[in-house]
């Protein structure tokens, strides 16, 4: 058994919204207090910018398919 079959999937997905929350606030003070070229600002940006393509990878827009990260 893994710790996410203990876990209510109600109380899984408040912890990921949660965690989404925390990363997008981490993200936004960093910018407003102008600290863009730090480290830690970076790996917030890679971890908000992962998280979007993983949840949108195969939507379409318009007429257009995302397939592929513009990481790579």
């Amino acid at each position: 058994m893994s710790l996410n079959d203990a876990v209510p999937v109600a109380d899984q997905h408040d912890a990921f919204a949660h965690s989404d929350f925390t990363l997008l606030e981490g993200l936004y003070q960093l910018t407003i207090s102008g600290n863009t070229r730090d480290w830690e600002f970076e790996r917030l940006n890679n971890a908000v910018y992962e998280r979007l393509m993983s949840a949108y990878s195969h939507a379409a827009i318009g007429s257009a398919n995302i397939k592929h990260s513009m990481m790579e």
